[in-house]
């Protein structure tokens, strides 16, 4: 499916930049997990404007989408597991095609607990399988996480090895059907443990579980959770400081046609500021597809 703009999250800065290019006339997508939005664990929100007797964050959340389907936005209950150059975007079990995209992930926590992991990070830990994959020609691989965003990096990995392991990390395998099948197609191995440390010697060397045992690899992917801004950026070519997404004025990265807003770009992680930089990139978004110097709205 081809659209104007594709948005990814679906908190208050992905939804305010919805309403703005659905107004604008764009079709518009946006992709997130409502679950995944930091606002739906709000109780009772009192700093937003228009809301002096408090709101609560996941109501505030319906609102905006209601708001934004109102205009025409398209709004699904997804996972974005990838995004390629040429704005294809990858959900779980689809592809759609962009214009123009707009981040609004936020800052998904990505680490996964695990003894060693922030020491050994780029020393055998990773996070992007498309920036570091090609150092780990036929050696042995394993990928924390249990859902779709651990398939795909696995299923990335397979271009430089054959012997990739996706370990749960506790929870069970939660994959979609289509990856259940392309996992046992390319013979990767799936094991149900709990990690408890990575063992290393400058280098990660082995994997230690809370049963005991133990596993030797040579390099290890975090892929818990979903995809966030940061793993997006990397693959991108999206320029980061400080681990944030930097974009200019306008919300737009150093890559054209990709916006960003919300808290993926750091400051102040506020609603009100959130829904400011959506405003911002939406607005920004139609000027870049309209060719347009001067912003309009164009709702009847």
């Amino acid at each position: 499916m081809k659209y104007d703009v594709i948005i990814i999250g679906k908190g208050p800065a992905g939804l305010s930049a919805a309403i703005f290019t659905a107004r604008a006339q764009l079709k518009t997508l946006v992709i997130g997990r409502t679950e995944k939005s930091q606002l739906i664990y709000a109780h009772d929100i009192y700093n937003y404007f228009g809301f002096p007797e408090g709101i609560k964050g996941k109501k505030l959340l319906e609102l905006g989408a209601k708001q934004a389907k109102k205009w025409g936005a398209e709004i699904i209950e997804d996972e974005v597991v990838d995004i390629k150059k040429g704005f294809k975007v990858k959900t779980s079990d689809k592809e759609h095609e962009a214009k123009a995209i707009i981040i609004a992930t936020g800052i998904p926590i990505q680490w996964a607990g695990i003894k060693g992991e922030k020491e050994l990070l780029g020393k055998g830990v990773h996070t992007c399988p498309n920036c570091d994959g090609p150092m780990y020609k036929g050696k042995k691989l394993a990928v924390i996480g249990n859902g779709d965003y651990a398939a795909e990096d696995a299923l990335e990995l397979t271009n430089y090895t054959k012997d990739v392991t996706i370990i749960s990390h506790g929870p069970k395998f939660t994959f979609n059907k289509k990856f259940e099948q392309e996992l046992k197609k390319n013979k990767i191995k799936l094991k149900n443990a709990r990690v408890k440390e990575f063992i290393a010697d400058k280098f990660l060397k082995k994997i230690t579980f809370e049963d005991g045992s133990e596993e030797a690899f040579d390099g290890a992917y975090l892929a818990c959770g979903t995809a966030g801004a940061t793993t997006f950026a990397s693959k991108l070519g999206i320029e980061l400081k400080e681990g944030l997404i930097k974009t200019d004025e306008n919300g737009m990265t150093n890559v054209p046609g990709i916006f960003a807003a919300g808290n993926c770009m750091g400051a102040c992680r506020q609603i009100a500021k959130n829904v400011g930089d959506g405003c911002n990139a939406g607005v920004s978004t139609v000027k870049f597809l309209k060719a347009k110097d001067i912003f309009m709205d164009y709702a009847k």
